[in-house]
């Protein structure tokens, strides 16, 4: 995960955005990222879908368009985002 993680905040860096990711959402993309099957697999097809699409969203269109800091939380039971 760290290192799709790493990975990710690269191509933030050349949009002058900062990734920041809590404890409780590293645990829930670690828990949903594996399977016994595939090993670690799906933790890119769900780092894609959870962080990756929202965030470009976010750069293109939103809060983040200028840059800034996203926040990764857990809420409820799904990855949510704080922009500064």
């Amino acid at each position: 995960m760290d290192k799709n993680l790493a990975e990710l905040q690269a191509l933030l860096d050349e949009k002058g955005v900062k990734l920041k990711v809590s404890a409780e959402a590293r645990r829930w993309l670690a828990d949903k990222g594996y399977e016994p099957a595939f090993g670690a697999r799906p933790m890119a097809r769900l780092i894609e879908d959870k962080l990756k699409k929202p965030l470009a969203e976010a750069i293109l269109f939103g809060p983040l368009k200028d840059g800034g800091k996203a926040e990764v939380v857990l809420t409820g039971m799904e990855p949510a985002f704080k922009y500064r």
